[in-house]
């Protein structure tokens, strides 16, 4: 590989997955774009085009609002947030150059300058402002809003310096500022509808959206790094399907894909001109359930499923061995989870599993659970979970559905159960509290325990990380015993690529 081929590990994160973006790419060559030739200096020089095969186009663009994996891959690469986290997790300039906390309810930032927006606005104090204001505004009807719950105002002191000032002591608030919901929007004269076009700071701003065919990003001119982005185009080519994914980087039709399916990955290992990058994430995948749907909201019932389900026996049958059984807090997210061996109702006992049932007058219980035919590793997990349930008399029936059907039923959190993923971010109170909180804005399993929503309150206002251990332990106990899901198994994340790339 020569110099001026694509960083993998830098392709990785141009692929999506909710993955933050590193910009510092070399150029497309061979199969990857047709005629691309290597370029030295700025976007201003850029050349070349990397074709990536997308599963599904995004869901809309506003970073307040969206939560769907594929349209946070671009947020990343279009937008940026005032601070980013390093692979070691330590917190590094952004678009805030530096930051101090004079006490721990004031966190002051001083922005980059020379900084522009792709609409040619600089960056200032002001965009800031009117970003954070618009997620904490019921009126945007934000879906990370409770993860500002903690902020009392936000002042722009002047045009470069940014001073947030919070209710309480705020433990994951640099975390917060560098999730994709944190990215910087421009404040503008005009309205500008966020759902449908994006402006961000980004190496690449939007060029071009072909409904259900493509979208394509083109190389920021303006970009404030130096020889930074030397690919001129991004091309997300929508193909839904995985074996036709597969197909098309084997040709050489597209230089960079996703794949999820054991048996996809087994197979482009194996061909010829296709190298395949394998990445340990913070996600996890789950059983969850309506916590307030019958027969769910009986905890008996939870437990008992819970017990019932062997999460190693899924790792085997559906990953080739190849995850983590998982509680609450991934083991990926460091020394925050603690071993699942100590969490209750993870034993696997068929036995004491039917004895619940019983007391719980559902020895014969059927329920659906909802999944999306998009993920194929999603409908092997369920078909794995149904299969194991019979041996304790119960019937879980698979509900498969488009993906788009599955996104506005779990929104209207109509379902009994379903499989999916969830993100865990870099920090225990945004892998916990989106989802978990009573009153959350994500709580799709519309769970609610007094004690949990007080362990949670009690990690996101202390600062010290010791103490937060110890809380986020407890709550852990707490959310395993409460039993609102079925905690698997960590997701390794796969990504094709032309081996010439």
């Amino acid at each position: 590989m020569d110099q001026t081929s694509i960083n993998r590990r830098n392709l990785v994160k141009v692929a999506g997955g909710g993955i933050a973006l590193a910009t510092g790419w070399g150029t497309a060559t061979g199969a990857l774009a047709q005629g691309a030739t290597p370029a030295g200096g700025g976007a201003s020089s850029a050349t070349g085009e990397l074709v990536i095969g997308k599963a599904l186009e995004a869901v809309g663009y506003d970073p307040a609002i969206v939560t769907a994996t594929s349209s946070i891959d671009l947020l990343n690469v279009v937008y940026e947030r005032l601070i980013r986290f390093d692979d070691e997790g330590q917190p590094q300039p952004e678009l805030a150059e530096s930051w101090d906390a004079p006490d721990e309810l004031t966190w002051i930032f001083t922005l980059r300058e020379g900084v522009t927006f792709h609409n040619g606005q600089p960056l200032t104090a002001e965009d800031v402002k009117f970003t954070f204001d618009r997620i904490i505004d019921p009126a945007t009807a934000s879906s990370w809003s409770t993860q500002f719950a903690p902020v009392a105002s936000i002042e722009a002191t002047d045009e470069r310096t940014v001073t947030f000032t919070l209710k309480t002591p705020y433990g994951p608030f640099l975390a917060t500022l560098s999730a994709p919901f944190s990215s910087i929007l421009p404040k503008t004269t005009e309205a500008v509808d966020f759902t449908a076009t994006m402006v961000g700071t980004g190496a690449f701003a939007l060029r071009e959206v072909q409904a259900d065919t493509q979208t394509v990003l083109a190389a920021h001119p303006g970009y404030w790094e130096p020889e930074t982005p030397k690919l001129a185009t991004l091309n997300y080519r929508i193909l839904p399907d995985e074996p036709g994914r597969l197909a098309a980087i084997r040709t050489g039709e597209i230089g960079l894909t996703t794949l999820a399916d054991p048996v996809s990955v087994e197979s482009a290992t194996s061909s010829e001109g296709v190298a395949v990058l394998e990445q340990e994430t913070t996600d996890y995948y789950l059983l969850g359930f309506n916590c307030k749907r019958p027969p769910f909201d009986n905890v008996q019932v939870r437990q008992a499923l819970s017990k019932a389900i062997d999460r190693q026996a899924i790792v085997d049958a559906v990953f080739f061995g190849n995850g983590q059984v998982t509680g609450p807090l991934v083991p990926t997210l460091g020394d925050w989870a603690q071993p699942v061996d100590g969490l209750p109702n993870y034993a696997v006992s068929t036995d004491e599993a039917t004895s619940m049932l019983e007391t719980a007058g559902q020895s014969a219980l059927t329920f659906k659970i909802l999944v999306g035919q998009l993920y194929p590793e999603f409908v092997s997990i369920a078909l794995v979970i149904q299969d194991q349930l019979k041996q304790i008399g119960v019937t879980a029936e698979l509900e498969q559905v488009e993906w788009a059907t599955f996104i506005d039923r779990w929104i209207a959190r109509d379902f009994d159960a379903f499989v999916s993923f969830n993100g865990s971010g870099n920090d225990p109170d945004r892998a916990l509290y989106p989802a978990f909180y009573t009153d959350a804005s994500v709580n799709a399993f519309q769970f609610s325990d007094p004690k949990a929503d007080e362990l949670l309150d009690t990690g996101r206002t202390t600062a010290d990380p010791a103490a937060r251990k110890t809380t986020y332990q407890e709550l852990e106990m707490v959310i395993a015993e409460a039993a609102p899901a079925v905690f698997v198994s960590t997701r390794t994340a796969y990504f094709a690529t032309r081996d010439n790339v």
